[in-house]
């Protein structure tokens, strides 16, 4: 009872506004690249040590996950820290490509 709640309307400043088909896109492509049970992983394997953004354009959202260094503790990031998908509204992939460095 100590958190005081902002009252949601027009004139609040949200961080993000999000429609549902975005915002199971995002869950989806976080639960496909690292797992939702965060329990004994180490901070760069948790979800919520990276930042997400999606832009949708018809059926298909585009979801990029990248990895935040600072959310770690950490100044500096990693080579293959990153993905990005296609997804459609259904929850189907349709395309994943990752960062990964090699063959």
């Amino acid at each position: 009872m100590r958190i005081k709640l902002p009252v949601f309307d027009s004139r609040l400043q949200v961080d993000a506004d999000v429609d549902g088909y975005t915002l199971q896109a995002i869950r989806i492509a976080a639960d496909d690249f690292l797992s939702p049970d965060p329990t004994g992983l180490p901070c760069p394997d948790q979800q919520v040590s990276y930042g997400y953004q999606a832009k949708r354009e018809g059926n298909i959202i585009f979801v990029r996950i990248n990895f935040k260094p600072e959310n770690c503790g950490l100044s500096y990031g990693m080579l293959d820290g990153g993905v990005t998908y296609a997804i459609d509204t259904t929850g189907r992939i349709l395309r994943k490509s990752s960062d990964t460095v090699g063959p």
